[in-house]
């Protein structure tokens, strides 16, 4: 590669799952992994007769009740989507996870799920046979007269997995759905590649599920066939006799590597290349795997990628454990990576299919992330089951060992590599080159304390306080460090929903106990928030408001400066009067760039001068010319952006006072015992108020917020405000160099939309 951040080269940049043990816990998952846990379930005959399989089939003695199931597989978010009850009852479950895994994919990639209109993000998705549709929907006439022959078409063909997806997420971009059986999900990741190779889109979703119903769980086994006969998948090993069906489903973001790494993306693991080629008629028949196809589609994605076969160090392959499918597979390897490694390190061959079975549909992207996750712990996990070779596999005339324990992933001319394969019945073989992420320099705003406000929101009370709480335990034993790039993530990189709540971490105190959540209100929103300027307060105000806000410390700085200008022994009473009035106006422009402007202000004293300024009424020099009772005759005024109103009745000043420059002299002089007491506002009365002294104090109804200092107190003020539906965009400055990091997804609702299972009526497989 000419550079590391080559044009050619694709970042994965968020994963979702749900898979079997791990759920969406790509943690879980990495720990299972790690450790060689198997996920496979061995079901008992009650269960097995409740979910329609007769005692006949079971008591048949090649009948293995075993498969990898998914928790919850019944369970669906359909009102985060849109969805009626009816319409997420007819839907195919396995767009139905689908849609909840690019929902997680995308937050976890820090992208907001539904996207702005003008994106070009693409959708390349594959799903397996829809056997919800034939086992418990179809049966179920009534249901299916109800919803009519479109509908119930549009919820169960896998046509519609791309599009649904695009539609409910507004993704722009290209958006199809593929079919290549157990290879879809990695044929649809090497198409996102091209996609964004060819620059159709500039981020891309990628993966597949399958997920069959509880009918489906068990299997007859057949000799020679491609299923085991005790419910466990030996890949390589000398007992391999088949493999176990599994549900689940997976999805990958992409980006190009040299995006990413300019948009402060997190980038896990790097596509240096990827190819997809065919059998053709090269095999004993058309269900049969074709070494030549196999070693074509490797070779490929190896020339594609640029890269020495001897500096792969990792092998996900296909794995199925077939007394026909392990020989085939590791004669098209041996055919790509020879015999021989000149002193090099072997290359270890993974198969998830041995903990987790075969995810047929999903089983690609599945082994990509399993993948991604082994290069980000420089970790080469173990292949469960395998206790030696099978011999036909000629194993100790190749460059490949079959690991049994976790061993620290060497780097191989200095870098680490790793493959990735999927084979699918019919032959189309996809192959993907993977690189680990190249260490990328901290950048971004950094401080000595860490303060950070962190915003959460749910469509429902439920998730809100949900969402709450996982953020509280994530950053509780956060580094400083991490916190901004935390914080940043969840405000920009999540859908905003009307049920809220906020959280703010400071590292140097004990965490602080949740707040209730709140709804926002477009009322609250129109009636806004209104400013009291007290101009009074314990300076000399916050230090560390001084240090964090650029804006804040200019304004500052400016009063100082023009207390310097009235010599060593300044007048102490003007002294205060400037420095008020300076530390007023910091906090209002503070303010705005956190996206807070009010409606209204007013203000007393050295307060209500401030108020102007920050108003639009007076320049800061004019208001610094006051202070220091030398105002200028032929200072001009202008009309505030702010309506100014009057701290005694509320009314809205007068046009000819407001720009009158000896009124506001005056108002210099007026009494002011420091009390926030806010008038009733002539108008609709705003929905909080903030006082603004030396420090700034929000006034919201029914809430007493623990705070500790002025900076701790102004990202309270912006939560609680938040919380409301009140506030915009921050200023893009306060963004600068961080990055977007995985955090706490959206916790979906687990309500059950599922067809019953017909009653039993000596139901064979």
């Amino acid at each position: 590669m000419s550079d590391e951040h080559g044009s050619n080269r694709i970042a994965v940049v968020g994963m979702g799952i749900r898979l079997p043990g791990a759920g969406r816990d790509l943690d879980r998952f990495w720990h299972d992994i790690e450790n060689g846990v198997e996920a496979m379930t061995f079901f008992e005959r009650a269960e097995l007769n409740a979910w329609g399989v007769s005692d006949e089939t079971v008591d048949r003695p090649n009948f293995v009740p075993a498969r990898s199931v998914l928790a919850d597989y019944d369970r669906f978010d359909g009102r985060l989507f849109g969805y009626s009850p009816q319409d997420s009852l007819l839907m195919d479950p396995q767009q139905r996870i689908l849609l909840e895994c690019a929902w997680s994919a995308l937050e976890h990639a820090g992208r907001p799920p539904i996207a702005p209109d003008g994106n070009r993000i693409a959708v390349h998705v594959g799903t397996g046979m829809n056997v919800y549709l034939l086992d418990l929907l179809w049966p179920n006439e009534r249901a299916v007269r109800n919803a009519g022959g479109l509908l119930t078409r549009m919820s169960s063909v896998s046509d519609h997995a791309a599009t649904r997806i695009a539609y409910k997420l507004n993704l722009q971009g290209p958006a199809f759905a593929v079919q290549s059986a157990c290879s879809t999900s990695l044929v649809a990741v090497h198409l996102a590649v091209q996609s964004l190779l060819t620059y159709d889109a500039d981020l891309a979703l990628a993966g597949g599920a399958s997920i069959a119903p509880p009918t489906r769980r068990g299997y007859l086994y057949e000799p020679g066939g491609i299923s085991s006969p005790d419910g466990r998948c030996r890949p390589f090993d000398q007992h391999a006799q088949g493999t176990v069906g599994a549900d689940g489903a997976g999805i990958v973001v992409l980006k190009r590597l040299e995006d990413a790494v300019r948009d402060g993306d997190t980038v896990h693991a790097v596509i240096l290349g990827s190819a997809v080629a065919n059998d053709g008629a090269r095999k004993a028949g058309y269900t049969a795997p074709g070494p030549e196809g196999q070693a074509a589609a490797i070779r490929s994605a190896l020339s594609v990628a640029d890269v020495d076969p001897d500096t792969i160090g990792y092998l996900e392959t296909h794995g199925t454990g077939t007394a026909l499918g392990d020989p085939i597979e590791i004669s098209a390897l041996r055919e790509v990576f020879g015999v021989d490694r000149g002193g090099r390190p072997p290359c270890s061959l993974g198969a998830l299919k041995s903990t987790m079975g075969h995810l047929d549909s999903a089983s690609g992207v599945a082994g990509l992330i399993k993948t991604v996750l082994a290069l980000k712990h420089r970790t080469i996990p173990p292949v469960a089951h395998f206790t030696a070779p099978n011999p036909a596999l000629e194993l100790e005339k190749s460059v490949f060992t079959v690991p049994t324990r976790a061993t620290e992933w060497p780097e191989i001319d200095g870098v680490r590599r790793a493959g990735v394969s999927s084979f699918g019945i019919g032959g189309t073989n996809a192959h993907v080159v993977l690189e680990e992420a190249p260490a990328l320099p901290r950048t971004g705003r950094r401080s000595r304390v860490g303060i950070e406000l962190l915003l959460v929101s749910g469509k429902t009370e439920e998730a809100a306080a949900e969402s709450l709480a996982r953020v509280r335990d994530a950053v509780a034993d956060i580094d400083p460090a991490d916190l901004p790039d935390l914080a940043h993530t969840l405000r920009t990189g999540r859908v905003e929903f009307p049920w809220r709540g906020y959280f703010v971490r400071t590292t140097d105190e004990p965490l602080r106990s949740l707040r209730p959540v709140r709804r926002a209100t477009p009322e609250a929103a129109r009636r806004g928030v209104a400013y009291f300027l007290t101009g009074s307060g314990r300076m000399p105000g916050s230090p560390i408001m001084y240090d964090r806000d650029r804006v804040f410390r200019q304004y500052f700085d400016l009063g100082y400066a023009a207390i310097g200008h009235l010599g060593r022994h300044p007048d102490p009473v003007v002294k205060e009067r400037v420095t008020r009035f300076a530390i007023g106006v910091a906090w209002c422009q503070a303010l705005r760039r956190y996206g807070v402007h009010p409606v209204a202000m007013t203000g007393v004293g050295v307060g209500a001068v401030a108020a102007a300024c920050a108003a639009g009424a007076l320049s800061f020099e004019q208001g610094v010319d006051l202070a220091l009772r030398r105002p200028s005759a032929d200072s001009r005024l202008a009309v505030p952006k702010t309506p100014l109103h009057s701290p005694v009745d509320g009314r809205p000043i007068a046009a000819e006072l407001v720009t009158d420059l000896g009124y506001w002299a005056s108002r210099f002089d007026e009494p002011n015992d420091g009390r926030f007491a806010p008038p009733t506002l002539v108008g609709p009365d705003p929905a909080a108020w903030l006082e603004i002294g030396c420090q700034t104090i929000p006034h919201v109804e029914g809430t007493e917020p623990e705070m500790s200092n002025g900076y701790d107190k102004l990202l309270t003020s912006v939560g609680l405000l938040w919380e409301l539906g009140i506030g915009g965009p921050w200023d893009a400055e306060l963004d600068h160099g961080l990055r977007r990091v995985p955090a706490p997804g959206y916790p979906f609702a687990r309500t059950r939309h599922y067809f019953e299972i017909p009653a039993a009526k000596g139901k064979d497989l």
